[in-house]
């Protein structure tokens, strides 16, 4: 993706002010047929609904009810098959939005199964570029390209959900300063669905964990919980407060461990509980619990999509008891495993802490380990690879080498902030 461009179309589509001008722009739409008609709003939306609210469609400032649509298009005397389909694109994407947003994966494969077969759509792609990000398959890059070149013919909604689904594209495959710049793109265009920004809110809140702007995430954080807050959306508070739990895991354990008491995951998907049991694994092994986190990671599902991470920990785990055998059969366990590609972070840690002797490791962190998290955009990372590094440096008297390796660091750091200001 080529991000400059696609700053500069969305630049030049707020500079203008231009919005989308056919009948999937519904507020565009009536606003340009009424005038044609010289009838004004009063008599539009009179017996209909006030005049401020048909303002605000015809601003495209809010997503009208399908109710007042069809009443306004009656007045206006538009034929029903010019408009019936646009609701029917829009009630599909509205659908893929809530789905995301309450994390119901049978709604995402009920609307793909109905739309699965209607080619060359706009609206109807963006739903599917939805479908294939939200589990991850082979073929959204193919979505989010394609789509990066019809941006100019999208309503303002739709280049917002278009960033949104591009984002988890990009995020998905560690690619978090390019994720950034399209979630501060987003900041733009103007608010017009609360779900979409509550989840906007939650990336931002992770990408900037990642990128180290952890300042600037705070504000993230609280805004996404004030929304899954206000619709009850159980799953979300949980998920973001696990988020929150393993991004304090390492500097504040002790705090991370009272948000995950304060977590009920019975009756949540197997994936969130999984995810819960690897966090309390992880902060109980910085509290230095073993057996404790141990006995964590024994609670997750051996068919788990985070099987990678939890083999790592209970690597750590067992280097630190000195259980040979255990390491052995771990790393039998791990030889027969194939990891998927969003697993690569773990598979490079997993074999950092195989690294037999301090020479080994320098020479990892060198070659493989600082590259990589580079390269996957992945500052968090690099950030304890590089505090790695320099304490081998430091420990044999290697301060100008170690100086070197901050140096690199800071100089991706420069990076990020030259996106956020």
């Amino acid at each position: 993706m080529s991000i400059i461009s696609l700053k500069n179309r969305i630049n030049k589509r707020v500079e203008l002010e231009r919005y989308k001008r056919d009948f999937t722009d519904i507020g565009s739409f009536i606003k340009e047929k009424r005038k044609e008609l010289r009838v004004t709003q009063d008599e539009i939306s009179n017996g209909i609904c006030s005049i401020s609210y048909l303002s605000k469609i015809e601003n495209n400032q809010i997503i009208p009810n399908d109710f007042y649509v069809k009443e306004i298009m009656e007045k206006l005397d538009v034929d029903q098959a010019v408009y019936s389909r646009s609701l029917r694109e829009k009630e599909y994407l509205e659908k893929v939005i809530s789905a995301y947003f309450y994390m119901e994966d049978n709604v995402q494969k009920e609307v793909y199964e109905e739309i699965k077969d209607i080619e060359h759509n706009l609206v109807i792609n963006l739903c599917k570029l939805g479908y294939t990000v939200y589990f991850g398959l082979e073929d959204e890059n193919q979505y989010v390209m394609m789509l990066q070149h019809l941006v100019n013919n999208m309503s303002d909604y739709e280049v917002k959900v278009y960033l949104f689904f591009a984002s988890i594209f990009f995020i998905a495959n560690e690619k978090y300063k390019t994720a950034l710049e399209l979630i501060l793109l987003n900041q733009k265009l103007p608010n017009n669905n609360e779900l979409l920004d509550g989840m906007f809110y939650e990336i931002s809140y992770h990408v900037k964990q990642r990128l180290l702007v952890k300042n600037c995430s705070t504000e993230d954080y609280y805004c996404a919980m004030n929304i899954y807050n206000k619709h009850h959306n159980v799953k979300k508070i949980i998920y973001l407060a696990l988020r929150k739990a393993r991004n304090i895991a390492v500097e504040n354990p002790k705090q991370a461990l009272k948000i995950l008491k304060t977590i009920k995951v019975k009756g949540m998907s197997l994936k969130i509980i999984d995810l819960y049991f690897h966090t309390k694994a992880e902060v109980l092994y910085n509290l230095k619990r073993y057996n404790e986190s141990t006995l964590a990671l024994k609670k997750m599902s051996d068919e788990s999509e985070y099987y990678l991470r939890k083999m790592t920990l209970l690597l750590r785990n067992c280097l630190v008891a000195k259980d040979y055998d255990m390491i052995d059969n771990i790393k039998h366990l791990v030889s027969k495993y194939k990891p998927t590609k969003r697993e690569m972070k773990s598979k490079v840690f997993y074999h950092y802490l195989l690294q037999t002797n301090e020479s080994e490791r320098k020479e990892y962190l060198r070659d493989i380990a600082i590259p990589f998290s580079i390269r996957i955009e992945d500052y968090d990372t690099l950030e304890e690879y590089t505090d790695y590094v320099m304490k081998i440096c430091i420990d044999n008297s290697r301060y100008k080498e170690a100086t070197q390796y901050y140096k690199k660091y800071q100089k991706e750091i420069s990076k990020v902030k030259k996106i956020m200001y």
